[in-house]
């Protein structure tokens, strides 16, 4: 997608994080809405990422496969981040000039027969363990400096496994990668 659709869809994800915090209309989501036009009406797996202007992780949350169109999921994913992030407090109008947002949109997730496959800082990760699930998107690996085993123990320990559990053959592996963009590339 280009810029100008980049910078649409983060200022929707903004617009309804201030709208929530002031009670304040969304004009931008009520526009796209009533549009209903591509890219908008995409449907596909996203993620709303918000940081500090620090560069800390202050909400993150998403989904892997679409569940409605864009301009009504990066709303909610928004708000999901911003205020239920079980991780994190709620966000406050004082935080809210001070948070970078970041979209992450997915492509279809493919199985691969093996970890060692997993091209580091390009595909995202799905880890299931029987009932066992974690994902990191593409950049979280890169971000954190980590190498592959360290990733994949690290995702392990997020899906309530032991830190090796990505050797146990019962582990399986979902890739897809992301379209990644944020305020601060704007």
């Amino acid at each position: 997608m280009d810029r100008m659709v980049h910078k649409q869809l983060l200022s929707l994800a903004r617009e309804a994080i201030a709208g929530t915090l002031t009670h304040n209309p969304t004009p931008l989501c009520e526009r796209l809405k009533a549009e209903n036009s591509l890219p908008f009406s995409l449907e596909m797996g996203c993620f709303v990422t918000l940081k500090t202007d620090k560069g800390d992780l202050r909400g993150c949350i998403g989904n892997l496969w679409g569940r409605g169109p864009l301009y009504q999921e990066i709303p909610a994913l928004a708000r999901q981040s911003a205020f239920s992030d079980p991780r994190f407090h709620p966000v406050t109008e004082e935080e809210l000039p001070h948070l970078i947002i970041e979209i992450s949109l997915l492509s279809s997730m493919r199985s691969i027969e093996n970890w060692s496959d997993i091209r580091l800082g390009i595909d995202g990760v799905l880890l299931t363990h029987g009932y066992h699930r974690a994902v990191f998107l593409p950049q979280v690996a890169v971000e954190q400096g980590w190498d592959l085993p360290t990733m994949l123990s690290h995702l392990s320990m997020k899906a309530g496994l032991y830190p090796q559990a990505y050797l146990d053959a019962a582990c399986s592996f979902e890739v897809f990668q992301a379209e990644v963009f944020g305020e601060d590339q704007l």
